[in-house]
């Protein structure tokens, strides 16, 4: 009942950082003012349809400044106009049928005034202007999108509503279960029962870790790599790491500015802000590897737990697996989150390969990690050099080049833009994408070979 009760606190105060985070989040996206480039319309055209522009749930302000057009190219000014907001379904139904089916609309609105509306869904948007009186017209239009995203705003106080009731229901339940379990004392000999107890929790906590690697039964190590996986995620992750790397991930993934709203190019918004993931990332792997090998080697817990009947290639792969994969799931499922946001396909290919050159990225800048913490031993020296090597180059180094992360991703994703929608002509290209990816995966493989050969073999363990 214990452990449960303290897997919902933990849950619940998950829910409260993820919440915090999101809300964290909108409030900064609420500063993305733009709506799309100022659309100007030729003149000779009555009704004016414009789009489709991709709009998220917030106000929407669009302001006119509209004129009547004759032959002999003379501009008056317009009496009103009607105004239309059609959906994706609503703009279809007009290309086609010539049948206006509104989401919004504003009947003999002036033609230079300023018309406010609530986008309610995230989706196509498209503009219909027509004027009244049949004569034609031309002008501009200035569209601007401006408060907090309603999807996001609710998703971030409903996470913390949910996250505070479980932790104060679940916190109230453990003190009670503290309260029924409180020491009690031996009359006869004057003395407190659960001394001896507190001695022994108080041991437990040392190495918790390494007490559950006893466990392993006899019979030529049967589960050995399971119970190592979960050793390595209660030791690695314990708070407030997991929730650090988590509100890393959400600010980093999800802050950065949107930079293209039209339904066309949208996909290019997966690039906004791609190098202080990167940034961040080389901290979060190079603190997580260094200290879970390197630190585990200084500190003699590797020593402690290679006393036992384990292998040395388990204690290795355990590691390396548990944290490549925790930080490849918090960052693939965030990047996930952008499909919605950003109204991208689920199937956009851009996506996928988005995704695919991140996990590169990240494969690689474990295993560096993992070499470097292998052959210095020492936690605060591999920390340090994995994450200032690193740091230096891709701060120092331009974005556009190759031996930075940013680069290899910008240069891999410009080849899958030009290979989907280009038709690809560039040699450069088709270089820098070998360089991307194959050369990053050969690399990778490498050196993780490399620092497992060391580890198993030839590693001497002070």
């Amino acid at each position: 009942m214990r452990n449960k009760t303290q897997l919902f606190t933990t849950i619940g105060i998950m829910l409260l950082i993820i919440g915090t985070t999101f809300l964290a989040c909108t409030i900064y996206r609420s500063t993305y003012t733009s709506g799309g480039t100022i659309s100007n319309f030729p003149p000779g055209k009555n009704p004016l349809f414009w789009g489709p522009a991709s709009l998220s749930p917030r106000n929407y302000a669009i302001k006119l400044n509209l004129t009547y057009y004759d032959a002999m190219f003379n501009l008056d000014p317009i009496s009103s106009v009607d105004f239309y907001l059609l959906d994706s379904k609503g703009g279809e139904l007009w290309l086609s049928e010539g049948v206006i089916e509104p989401v919004w609309s504003a009947k003999e609105a002036s033609p230079t005034g300023t018309l406010q509306m609530k986008i309610l869904h995230r989706g196509d948007y498209f503009v219909l202007l027509v004027n009244p009186d049949n004569s034609n017209m031309s002008g501009d239009m200035y569209p601007s999108l401006y408060g907090y995203e309603s999807d996001l705003l609710w998703f971030s106080i409903t996470t913390l509503i949910i996250g505070s009731i479980i932790t104060i229901v679940s916190t109230i339940r453990l003190q009670n279960k503290n309260k029924q379990q409180s020491p009690t004392v031996d009359l006869k000999n004057g003395s407190n029962t659960s001394s001896n107890s507190a001695v022994s929790l108080s041991k437990q906590k040392v190495m918790p870790s390494v007490s559950s690697v006893k466990s392993v039964d006899g019979s030529r190590f049967k589960g050995q790599l399971h119970k190592l996986l979960i050793w390595e995620l209660e030791t690695s992750f314990t708070f407030p790491m997991l929730e650090v790397i988590l509100i890393i991930a959400i600010l980093t993934v999800l802050a950065p500015t949107i930079i293209e709203v039209s339904p066309t190019f949208r996909y290019i918004n997966l690039l906004s802000g791609i190098q202080p993931i990167f940034l961040f990332l080389i901290f979060i792997a190079g603190v997580l590897f260094c200290h879970s090998y390197a630190g585990n080697i200084s500190r003699g817990e590797t020593k402690m737990v290679l006393s036992y009947p384990i292998q040395r290639s388990k204690l290795f792969l355990s590691k390396f697996i548990a944290l490549f994969t925790v930080l490849s799931v918090i960052y693939v499922g965030i990047f996930v989150i952008q499909i919605p946001l950003l109204a991208l396909n689920p199937f956009e290919p851009l996506f996928y390969a988005s995704m695919l050159l991140l996990l590169l990225q990240i494969f690689l800048i474990c295993t560096i990690s993992t070499v470097l913490s292998v052959v210095t031993k020492n936690e605060v020296l591999s920390i340090l050099t994995s994450v200032l090597l690193l740091f230096g180059i891709e701060s120092i180094a331009s974005r556009e080049s190759l031996a930075t992360f940013t680069g290899r991703f910008t240069a891999g994703f410009d080849f899958a833009r030009e290979y989907v929608y280009g038709g690809l002509s560039s040699t450069t290209l088709t270089t820098d994408m070998l360089v991307s990816v194959f050369v990053v995966l050969g690399v990778s493989v490498l050196l993780f070979i490399c620092s497992y050969g060391y580890f198993t073999r030839k590693m001497e363990i002070d």
